[in-house]
């Protein structure tokens, strides 16, 4: 092998021992099941997140399935806000931890003022989230949305917990090492990371174009991770856990082949041939749609199985 496959290698290798450090604490007691055969068909719940309230974080920011935002506890009364301030706050929510230069934020929220208009805007607005933020604080004493250069963003420490960046995280882990684990370890990751995704990225945002792209970005990872799910789960013979999994992850993104093929043979595997033959029609007609023969939606069920 040449040097530069073996600095590839090297680089894998670094990856994935990453990974598995990073997920280590989400692995931690588990182990083959020894349920009985009507257990192993049920669905586990999913996880909820690590839960704020007790104090422990001083800013918790939830951006899945409608906007959220605590500071030390006590929920911040977003509603009170004027617009503009709302959409600030929720497009720096997005990138919490990550400072925001000015010019982004002129283009997302004042796309049609002049420059000059839009700064005095943007400065106004930014003193009135600091207040909605952190009302009573002093001029100049506000630690929560910070200022660097000509960059904004919410400041984030050890004291801040975002369930994009914990569903990013740890969902970037799942697809890079799941392969190498066991399926009950694999299962336990993938859930661990389902658990942070409640649903579609920050909805009062509606169709503005600065949240579009990334809210597609992160529904199509959950239908990986669902799918990824749905397959490990068939791994251990748990049909009706694997064809659930499998119509989340359609349900995210109806185009995903390998969550087509899983459901098919967990439907099999369940012994329910009417419902596999109705899924591989509803899978025909989608390969249609995109242009695509329909062969590999009527292939023989040993051909779907072991895609």
């Amino acid at each position: 092998m040449g040097v530069p496959a073996e600095r590839d290698l090297q680089k894998v290798e670094r990856l994935l021992s990453q990974a598995v450090t990073l997920l280590q604490p989400h692995l931690a007691g588990a182990s083959p099941s020894r349920r009985g055969r009507a257990a192993e068909e049920e669905v586990p719940a999913r996880p909820s997140p690590p839960d704020a309230a007790d104090g422990r974080a001083e800013v918790e920011i939830r951006c899945f399935g409608g906007f959220r935002i605590a500071v030390r506890g006590v929920a911040v009364n977003c509603e009170a806000a004027r617009p503009k301030v709302r959409s600030l706050l929720r497009l720096l929510a997005l990138r919490a931890g990550t400072p925001v230069h000015r010019d982004v934020l002129l283009d997302a929220l004042w796309p049609d003022l002049t420059y000059e208009s839009g700064v005095r805007n943007l400065q106004v607005t930014v003193s009135r989230l600091r207040t909605l933020l952190e009302p009573g604080a002093r001029p100049g004493s506000a630690t929560l949305l910070t200022r660097d250069e000509q960059s904004y963003g919410l400041a984030l420490g050890s004291g801040l917990t975002s369930d994009v960046r914990e569903f990013d995280r740890l969902s970037a882990a799942c697809l890079l090492s799941a392969g190498g684990m066991g399926a009950e370890q694999a299962i336990v990751a993938l859930r661990a990371a389902l658990g942070w995704y409640g649903g579609d990225l920050l909805p009062e945002a509606g169709a503005s174009e600065w949240v579009v792209g990334e809210r597609r970005r992160l529904q199509a990872r959950a239908a990986r991770l669902h799918a990824a799910l749905a397959g490990r789960e068939l791994e251990l013979g748990r049909a009706g856990a694997s064809a659930a999994a499998a119509e989340q992850a359609l349900a995210l993104d109806p185009y995903l082949d390998e969550a087509w093929r899983t459901l098919v043979a967990a439907q099999e595997a369940a012994g329910a041939p009417a419902a596999a033959a109705k899924c591989r029609r509803a899978y025909a007609r989608t390969l249609r749609a995109l242009g695509v023969g329909p062969d590999a939606a009527t292939a023989p069920s040993g051909a779907v199985s072991g895609a």
